[in-house]
């Protein structure tokens, strides 16, 4: 079957067509495919950039956490002491009032002392519960830091796969372009 001189010019055009528009399709699929990756890249890089300060910020933080509680726990012990030692002021000065009159104002003020002192070391002793509660928080979002530094090192493979995935479905394509007639 001959085919007549319009049908060879329609089917030149329709190949024409064809193949500019497979040429367009890749074009556009390598185009989304560079972006992707870039995409990908910057927001890899950025995670790990945010991953690494975060782990130092830790560090930083948790290296000076224990002369913290040292420094907290001899406060605690020294408070611990004064409160004793306003105690024995407290019952001194009593005596004292008892024997000279003209020394309540003084006996008030060392009373006024002995509960600040005493207060003091119960928020003392409250704060050194509260960084050791911190501490163990702090150990713990290390922990989860590097889950989410590991979790981003399973991600590359994935990323690299769909390198491979967008490769592998442009063959079809690449094919084509390889198969047209007219070049």
């Amino acid at each position: 079957m001959e085919i007549t001189e319009q049908q060879e010019k329609q089917l030149r055009q329709a190949t024409e067509d064809f193949s500019i528009a497979m040429e367009i399709r890749n074009a556009m699929t390598i185009r989304v495919a560079k972006r992707v990756t870039a995409i990908l890249r910057v927001g890899m890089v950025s995670l790990s950039i945010v991953t690494i300060i975060l782990l130092l910020m830790l560090y930083a933080f948790t290296s000076k956490m224990g002369a913290m509680i040292d420094a907290l726990a001899t406060m605690d012990t020294q408070f611990s002491s004064m409160s004793g030692d306003m105690t024995k002021m407290r019952t001194t000065m009593h005596n004292m009032q008892r024997n000279i009159a003209h020394v309540p104002a003084i006996t008030q003020a060392t009373v006024d002392i002995s509960n600040s002192v005493s207060n003091m070391n119960g928020e003392v002793g409250g704060m050194n519960l509260t960084i050791a509660s911190l501490n163990y928080k702090v150990y713990g979002i290390t922990n989860h830091v590097s889950n989410m530094n590991q979790e981003f090192r399973s991600i590359d493979p994935a990323v690299q796969q769909i390198g491979r995935d967008v490769y592998r479905a442009n063959g079809p394509m690449r094919l084509m372009n390889d198969m047209n007639p007219f070049d």
